[in-house]
């Protein structure tokens, strides 16, 4: 029976696809739009469900009300009729322009957290769909700061935060700006990558990750001595196929890059010997990059050194 209701006490809610669309309250009109097709001619089919919450007293008004107005009550019918459609699209309207701002906000907020290709994956999962993991290539890129916690022992907890979250600032910021995307934060240590699984991709970011790194040295040395510091920073760079997806569980997500790849550049990062610059870079990295553009002079090695468990790998440093 085609007809809209007239809220005289309490409230309900509109749903429409098992979906909360709005809710409405003493005073307010719902159906009014199926009510004005008929008047027209044409279909006044529903298009939502009505749920009551808790106790509610509606005045129903039917088609056949309509039926029996006089032309100049009709007018007067329809007009009002038109007023409550015309507030509503006002009233969505601003529900659309404050729904934009919303995800304008949640955009921004993930952004802090997660970057490019790693956000579109947290878009995926937080909208409940698991996305697949994708076998791709990449940089990997590993910091630590070189005897911050020794450097830290003893003092101001204040200080050590406020250096702590300047060394890790410089990093964030150049790797970002060099097209690099964030990982995650280790205590005093960054984890970050570069996709060149293109062709373009791995003309142009081996170069780039050179000079990025290359620039973080140059940065975080400044401020240890500007600061008066006893502390260092070590880069572990290596290039291969990694796992990318959402590694989490069901209440947690978690977009991280896995596989030898990232364990080798963990390790690059931990090479020990006393010919080992700052920035200790894989044969198979050092290669990428001579390909695209970096000198080879840039690199001094190979030589042998020893990472975790007694292994040993071929490192270039700088």
């Amino acid at each position: 029976m085609s007809g809209c209701w007239l809220v005289l006490s309490g409230r309900v809610e509109v749903r429409a696809d098992d979906q909360s669309v709005t809710f409405r309250g003493e005073g307010e009109m719902f159906g009014e739009q199926g009510l004005l097709h008929v008047l027209a001619g044409k279909n006044g089919a529903r298009t939502a469900d009505v749920k009551a919450i808790g106790p509610v007293r509606v005045f129903f008004i039917d088609a056949a009300f309509q039926e029996r107005l006089t032309d100049p009550e009709k007018t007067i019918w329809v007009l009002m009729l038109a007023d409550v459609v015309n507030m509503k699209l006002a009233q969505a309207t601003q529900g659309r322009s404050e729904l934009r701002i919303s995800v304008a906000e949640q955009e921004h907020l993930l952004r802090r957290f997660s970057d490019d290709d790693a956000l579109g994956l947290v878009k995926v999962a937080a909208a409940g769909q698991t996305p697949p993991i994708q076998p791709r290539k990449a940089i990997v890129f590993f910091s630590d700061i070189a005897n911050f916690s020794v450097w830290s022992t003893g003092k101001d907890s204040g200080e050590v935060a406020s250096h702590l979250h300047r060394l890790c600032s410089l990093q964030i910021d150049l790797i970002r700006k060099a097209g690099g995307q964030i990982d995650k934060l280790m205590g005093d240590g960054v984890m970050a990558y570069w996709f060149i699984d293109t062709a373009e991709r791995e003309r142009v970011e081996p170069a780039a990750v050179i000079r990025c790194a290359t620039t973080i040295a140059e940065e975080i040395g400044r401020y240890v001595t500007d600061n008066g510091l006893d502390i260092g920073i070590r880069i572990g760079l290596h290039a291969g196929d990694v796992a990318f997806g959402d590694f989490g569980a069901e209440q947690r997500i978690a977009v991280t890059v896995l596989g030898a790849t990232v364990n080798t550049a963990a390790r690059y990062e931990q090479a020990k010997s006393p010919d080992l610059g700052q920035v200790r870079v894989s044969p198979v990295l050092r290669e990428l990059a001579v390909e695209a553009g970096i000198s080879p002079e840039t690199f001094r090695g190979p030589v042998k050194a020893n990472v975790k468990h007694g292994v040993e790998l071929d490192v270039y440093s700088f």
